[in-house]
This record gives structure tokens, sequence and C-alpha cells, in this order.
């Protein structure tokens, strides 16, 4: 009841689609439109203290007349927001660290996907990952001591952790050939994930003391887990016909929640920290 959701709709044709992000209460009611745009708006991403939101988007450049990779941060309360930087490639996945000073994001930058930690304070971006494969994804863990990501380095998509200040990933998911979109619980104890089952992607948990991973939903095409702040349950979105739904289910599986919502196709939920 202390805490909030954000996620994206798309409605309208291809033609004519527009996106909009959206802050609401836990259930789903009572949602606030932060940002309409005719541009695509990806992997919206709670700041510590639950103020700000970060995104990724490819708005128009008056200017330059074409698209440009950008991320912003936009405040809830004012909605004001500012560009943290604008990049010709793609750009993706911002994730605050948990003192509020950095954003690691997925980069093309080099021609390879990689992930980099952009310093908010200087506007400068390091690299983190040197590697041929596809790194993308990035989360902190809750100490601030190493982030992890999504990557296809072992030859499918699974779930590796490197320390925030460089070095050799080390892979932590080894059941099923598909892991991904990683999100950490605040005790750092277990991460929730897209798990493959078959032809079907639902959540799964994973226990870091014990390696058990544990699959909680039986959807067709689930997406973007976010643990709420206690760890109890985590937020997804999920197809429900020809659109996505935002839904909720407990870390043991036996609660399953559907979140009402005003309009659109849903993607890509957070769920914030405790209000302050």
């Amino acid at each position: 009841f202390t805490t909030n959701v954000a996620y994206v709709t798309a409605t309208g044709a291809r033609s004519t689609k527009r996106y909009t992000l959206w802050v609401a209460d836990a259930d789903g009611h009572n949602a606030q439109s932060m940002v309409r745009s005719p541009d695509e708006i990806l992997s919206p991403a709670w700041s510590p203290e639950g103020k700000r939101l970060a995104y990724a988007s490819a708005e128009y450049d008056k200017d330059e007349k074409r698209r440009k990779w950008s991320v912003y941060v936009q405040e809830v309360s004012t909605g004001r927001r500012h560009k943290v930087m604008r990049f010709r490639g793609r750009m993706s996945a911002p994730a605050w660290s948990p003192d509020g000073r950095s954003l690691a994001v997925s980069m093309n930058k080099d021609g390879n996907s990689e992930i980099y930690v952009i310093d908010l304070a200087k506007k400068k971006a390091r690299r983190l990952t040197r590697h041929w494969a596809i790194d993308t994804e990035p989360v902190w863990d809750p100490d601030g001591r190493s982030i992890i990501f999504t990557s296809d380095r072992g030859g499918r998509p699974q779930i590796y952790r490197i320390s925030s200040g460089g070095g050799r990933a080390k892979r932590l998911t080894y059941e099923g050939k598909y892991n991904a979109r990683a999100s950490v619980s605040h005790d750092g104890k277990r991460i929730a994930m897209i798990h493959r089952v078959g032809g079907d992607y639902r959540v799964a948990v994973l226990d870091l003391e014990s390696g058990n991973l544990r699959v909680l939903t039986e959807g067709v095409l689930d997406e973007s887990p976010s643990f709420a702040p206690n760890g109890s349950m985590i937020i997804y979105a999920t197809s429900s016909g020809v659109k996505g739904v935002l839904a909720a289910v407990s870390v043991d599986g036996r609660v399953h929640q559907r979140l009402s919502v005003p309009e659109g196709d849903v993607r890509e939920p957070a769920w914030s920290p405790l209000n302050q």
C-alpha cells in the first residue's frame, strides 16, 4: 500500500502507435500518465528513493532529422525530466545503483551490445563488459558491489554477475536453455527471471544460496518480472489474447493476481521502493 508500479502501454496501429509511461498504485489503480510519445519507451526503472524514473527512448531529433537513443530521468511528482546521455546506437535497460549516483545501461556503442555504467554527475559512461556476445539487461546487487545481467556468451541467454568495477563475469543460471531479464530481491538472496519451459516463457525464481530454481507461472509469454520491496510478490507482464496485461505472483507461486490498467498493450512493469 506504500508502493507504486510503473509500466508502459502501447496503443494504436503500427503507423499511429503511441507509447505511454504510467505510474499507478501497487494494485494498478489510480494510474497517472508520466510521458506520452510516438517513440518507443523502454525499461522504466525506479530510483532508490522512489521519486524518479529512468527510461530509454529513441526520440526524433529535428536538427539531425533522425532518431537518436537517449536515457532520460523523469521526476514523478513534478513531471520534469532531463536527458542523461544521447547516443546514435541503441540504448536500453537503465538500472540505478543503490546510492542513486550511477546508471547501468546496455549500449552498442562499439558495434556490440555491452554493459556500461554512467556517472550521473559527470555524464560519462564507463564500459563494464568486453565480450563478442550480447550483454544486456543489467541490474545492481543491493550492496552495489556487482551487476547482474543477461548474456548469450555461453551460446544461449543466461544470467551472469560481474563486479561493478569490472573483471570476469560469473554465470549464475544453468537450468534450462533460456534465462533472462533478472530482477534481484531487496535482500539480494533471490533472482526473479524469465525462464523458458518448452516453447513458453514464464516467471521463475532462483535461490542464490541453494541454487534451486522454481517456476511460478504458467503463461505462454511472460515478461519483465520485478520484485516488491518486501520480496513477497513479483509483478510482471503477460499475454492475454492479442495484448499484454499486468499480473502479479507470490514468490511461492500460490497467489496469482491480474491487475487492472486503463488502456493499451502493457509491457515492462517495475515495482517502486517503499515511498519515502
